[in-house]
């Protein structure tokens, strides 16, 4: 029997926030025997493995259900809205109900299950247990932004207006280049555009010193598909973040797959968002939302589910403790996922 890890990548782009995912299911395997690509899972034509099978489902929902050869475990899964239908099929249930019960990272794909006549619970995100592997025993005086949310306006009009918000505000320029020089997205003068816009938004909840201080990392471009050419590579990357993460003093960002594992090390973490979020972005954050301290930004400004007092700004002296109902959550998938491969190898 093998043990399989859930590979994620297209020709255009790699989220290194998958491989985030694939990390946390490493911590439970006695081996690590390759990758199997989630959009070819029912292609897979090799030795029989096991695989725990927690993520988003799927670009290309003809590969589903998955080949007979992969035993899995279903937990921290879910359907997006934009494949709901074929990942509802007839033989998508019939293949999840000889699986159960079926652990889902969202109360979307829970009750959506449900109404399917299929076992299926809130079991929040497999990363939450990432702490177990890789938590800091010390810190480092340091914050990262990681794709943190940025509000922005119509494109021609919010050029032009963050344009004329420098040119007034001639003080601000060397401080909005310095943050535009750290942040990995954009060229040129929209590099600075960019700077700009996040300066305006987050000045307001901030101190300069913890912006211009910070580090700004980017989990998902292109440049990661051509400096990491293999899955085991981006697994390495995956790791080399999340130990960097597991140090840190804050961590703002709007990406889950930042987010969550930030929990997991037990590190202060602040989740941005829009207040006007998509449907495809919504249906993933039903139960995970409630995990966290998050700035939630929309044409009015902004809004906290945390006490921010504006005259004491954010800073790595000064961050909101993370909530602590995710540990029960992180318990039961330790748990869960010892005993499926301690089952299997008794």
């Amino acid at each position: 029997m093998e043990y399989k890890l859930l590979a994620i990548s297209t020709e255009k782009q790699v989220n290194i926030g998958d491989y985030i995912q694939a990390l946390a299911a490493a911590q439970f395997l006695p081996a690590k025997d390759g990758f199997i690509q989630r959009e070819k899972l029912k292609d897979y034509d090799g030795a029989r493995c096991r695989m725990i099978m927690n993520g988003w489902y799927m670009h290309h929902p003809e590969q589903w259900p998955p080949s007979e050869k992969i035993d899995p475990l279903f937990v921290a899964f879910h359907i997006n809205v934009s494949a709901k239908d074929a990942m509802l099929s007839e033989d998508s249930i019939s293949y999840l109900k000889k699986h159960e019960p079926i652990g889902c990272r969202d109360f979307y794909t829970r009750d959506m299950l449900r109404e399917k006549g299929v076992d299926a619970y809130f079991s929040a995100c497999l990363t939450l247990t990432l702490g177990m592997t890789y938590k800091a025993e010390e810190r480092e005086d340091k914050c990262y932004f990681v794709d943190p949310f940025i509000p922005k306006k119509k494109k021609v009009y919010d050029e032009i207006y963050n344009t004329l918000w420098m040119l007034s505000h001639r003080s601000k320029w060397n401080t909005i280049g310095r943050i535009a020089e750290k942040m990995p997205s954009k060229k040129g003068f929209k590099k600075r555009i960019h700077a700009c816009r996040f300066y305006r938004a987050y000045i307001k909840l901030f101190t300069e010193e913890t912006l211009l201080e910070a580090e700004y990392i980017s989990q998902r471009n292109k440049g990661y598909l051509s400096k990491f050419n293999t899955d085991s590579e981006r697994l390495a990357e995956a790791e080399r973040l999340v130990r960097k993460y597991a140090k840190a003093r804050l961590i703002v960002t709007s990406r889950i797959h930042c987010a969550l594992p930030s929990l997991g090390l037990e590190t202060p973490i602040i989740l941005t968002d829009s207040a006007g979020m998509s449907e495809k972005k919504k249906c993933r954050m039903g139960g995970l939302r409630e995990l966290f301290n998050i700035i939630s930004f929309s044409s009015n400004g902004f809004e906290t589910n945390f006490r921010f007092d504006k005259n004491k700004k954010i800073s790595i002296s000064n961050v909101p403790a993370n909530k602590v109902s995710w540990r029960n959550y992180a318990d039961t998938l330790i748990k869960t996922c010892k005993s499926f491969i301690a089952k299997e190898n008794s």
